[in-house]
């Protein structure tokens, strides 16, 4: 009896063992589930996209997004009824403003599409996208369900990355070959304006004179053309008293003011002469947190800016003397903010996780 002993505690040892091996998949299973529950409360699962109709008070998480990362978005010009939503991988997508359904563009705007921009005036039947798609940037135009392209990069993995249209019908683009393009004709042909020596990453331009534009390059170098791209001046200097400045820049007008904004790891300014000087706007965000990634202003109140940071938006109704901040989502970065100019109160969100 001695000897069973010894080889029945072996035996009930194995058995408990294989026990707990069997439980260990359930365990899992109900750890990642209750992780999941418990992240669609906070942010949505993988949730990119989120509404305030309070003016940024409250927001709340649209969850029918399902697009994944946010590079850009506008409102159909038509109607401000439906949005417009570019994405990092899975191309443009719609939706309606009351966040409850949305569908993906298909072809070469649609999965496996990187979108930089959206070029306006824009509706959900006819826009003109400016995309990375099968590994080489193209304008792609979409109307009545067709898509047709009207330009593309001659090398693989440049991209254009923003454009505007003119009142005239002029497109104009810059691409990261360091090339302004422009067309004519509704994009049938283009002709190269100037091209830089170090690419482009960013550009806007003044709604109320539209040969007057501004670009960054990739070391934050500052410029601006007043023939619509032809010739450019160099206002980097400009910034040269701001350490950080040309650290993660992002630049945005303000039509009715034509003010503009200059967001980055420094922090925020401010030009009332069109990029020669600039003066400090005061932020309560921590240094920690820069470089600014969005900047918005109330197309009704010059005076109510929007400034987003990492996963944080601050906002100020005095012209940035004061401010309030509001934590969008629990992780991730804000992308873009836009603001309904029909009903300044409504504003959406994109963000990157």
């Amino acid at each position: 009896m001695t000897g069973q002993k010894p080889f029945l505690i072996i035996v009930v040892i194995i058995i408990i063992f294989i026990l707990g091996l069997s439980l260990i998949p359930v365990l899992f299973r109900a750890r990642t589930s209750s992780t999941s529950s418990g992240g669609s409360q906070g942010g949505g699962n993988g949730t990119t996209l989120y509404k305030s109709d309070d003016g940024g008070a409250n927001w709340k998480v649209l969850n029918n997004f399902v697009g994944g990362n946010i590079s850009t978005m506008t409102f159909d010009q038509s109607s401000q009824k439906q949005i417009l939503i570019g994405t990092e991988a899975r191309g443009v997508w719609r939706g309606n403003i009351s966040g409850e359904k949305f569908d993906q563009y298909p072809g070469g705007i649609g999965e496996g599409a990187r979108v930089f921009d959206l070029i306006k005036p824009a509706t959900e039947k006819e826009f003109i996208a400016l995309v990375l798609f099968m590994n080489r940037g193209r304008i792609i135009k979409y109307k009545d369900e067709k898509r047709s392209e009207l330009f593309f990069t001659p090398l693989e993995k440049y991209a254009f990355l923003k454009g505007y249209r003119t009142k005239a019908g002029f497109l104009r683009v810059i691409g990261s070959d360091g090339g302004f393009y422009e067309s004519r004709n509704n994009g049938a042909t283009w002709r190269l304006a100037s091209r830089f020596q170090s690419g482009l990453i960013s550009m806007i331009f003044n709604p109320s004179h539209e040969n007057q534009v501004w670009a960054l390059d990739p070391r934050g170098s500052f410029y601006i053309s007043i023939d619509g791209g032809a010739s450019w001046k160099d206002l980097s200097d400009s910034l040269r008293d701001f350490p950080g400045a040309k650290d993660g820049p992002t630049i945005f007008i303000d039509p009715r003011t034509q003010y503009l904004y200059h967001g980055s790891r420094y922090g925020l300014l401010r030009s009332t002469n069109s990029g020669l000087a600039w003066e400090k706007i005061n932020l309560t965000l921590a240094p920690e947190i820069l470089p600014i990634t969005a900047i918005a202003i109330d197309p009704h109140d010059s005076a109510k800016i929007y400034v987003a940071a990492q996963n944080q938006l601050y906002i100020s109704d005095d012209g940035g003397v004061t401010w309030r901040g509001i934590q969008i989502s629990p992780s991730g970065a804000i992308s873009s903010v836009l603001i309904n100019p029909v009903n300044t109160k409504e504003i959406f969100i994109g963000s990157r996780k």
